[in-house]
């Protein structure tokens, strides 16, 4: 079975199974796992390695400086008795002050080596932190399915039964409560990740089938890789079934979409034709406005009719697509 190409826009989020019990720090770093995966890209480490580089510069530089200090403090580069108006005098006073000023900056190297232990303990304790949720999210990645871990078809078909349930769950009946939206907003999770799961479980599959050879001359070993490719499209097919009559729920609900669009306006013409009706009934024969408002009775009933059986189909295809939810 070979793998093919990748639908366009293919970039699909993990699935995560809503049973999952996972806490709400968890599902935060989970989150931003998602939305930056290369943020937590790295593995565990000794936090103490985190503080090497400051250590190795800022420690370097905080221990000469109590030297540097204490050779400054005792250098005296210009003569008090000498003659400062001449040059050399002058040159050795300048001297003298910037070696005095210089003193007097390293006399703060506690204060120095006070914040490098500060920053370096600050270093410390990020990385024990990411570290903790490097292995929260290590933890979750049972109840994850990747994108990676699906074959280019599989993805294909987790793709469109997502597409199927964002179609539902967008609809106007859905949102306006026509249609069981409780039941689909607990069902379609759990339908996603029992579909994930068993996407998952034929893309293991298929990618060791692919390794196999694919033409062999032993009878016996032909037998068994077409055994092993027909199993594995019965079992692609058995989840396409079920993605498809999550397509069929989604179209029944579009058909039901339509139908209350067509109810909505014409209740819309039928209060704003209330003085035209007045006009009518009191302009022409009797029996014809009687006749006329009838009709437009009739049209709005067989409309609404139509919806009903629209909504009533999109029910039943419901029973069929979310089989799970009525299991449970």
């Amino acid at each position: 079975m070979t793998e093919s190409k990748k639908p366009a826009g293919s970039a699909m989020r993990p699935v995560l199974d809503p049973d999952a019990e996972l806490s709400d720090a968890t599902r935060k770093i989970l989150g931003q796992a998602l939305e930056d995966p290369r943020r937590f890209a790295g593995r565990p480490a000794n936090p103490l390695w985190a503080a090497v580089p400051l250590l190795t510069r800022g420690g370097a530089g905080v221990a000469a400086a109590p030297v540097v200090w204490r050779w400054t403090g005792g250098l005296e580069i210009a003569d008090p008795a000498a003659d400062s108006s001449t040059l050399v005098g002058a040159q050795d006073q300048l001297l003298q002050e910037a070696v005095d000023l210089v003193h007097t900056l390293l006399s703060v190297w506690p204060l120095a080596a006070g914040v490098v232990a500060v920053l370096c303990a600050d270093l410390i304790a990020d990385r024990a932190l990411y570290n903790g949720q490097l292995r929260r999210l290590a933890a979750v990645q049972q109840h994850l399915v990747h994108p990676k871990d699906l074959t280019a078809d599989a993805q294909e078909l987790l793709a469109r039964a997502r597409r199927a349930m964002t179609a539902v769950l967008g609809s106007r009946v859905h949102r306006e409560k026509w249609l069981d939206a409780q039941r689909n907003e607990a069902a379609f999770p759990r339908q996603e990740w029992a579909i994930a799961q068993d996407l998952r479980d034929y893309s293991c599959v298929a990618r060791k089938d692919q390794r196999a050879p694919q033409e062999t001359d032993n009878a016996t070993v032909a037998e068994l890789l077409a055994a092993r490719r027909g199993v594995l499209a019965t079992s692609l097919h058995g989840i396409e079934r079920r993605v498809a009559a999550l397509e069929a729920y989604a179209s029944q609900v579009a058909e039901a979409d339509a139908r209350y669009a067509e109810v909505r306006e014409i209740e819309r013409l039928d209060a704003a034709s209330d003085e035209l009706l007045d006009i009518l009934a009191r302009t022409a024969v009797d029996d014809l406005a009687v006749a006329e408002i009838d009709r437009l009775t009739d049209e709005a009933a067989v409309v609404a009719s139509t919806f009903t059986k629209a909504l009533e189909s999109a029910k039943q295809a419901a029973a069929a697509a979310l089989p799970l939810q009525d299991a449970a």
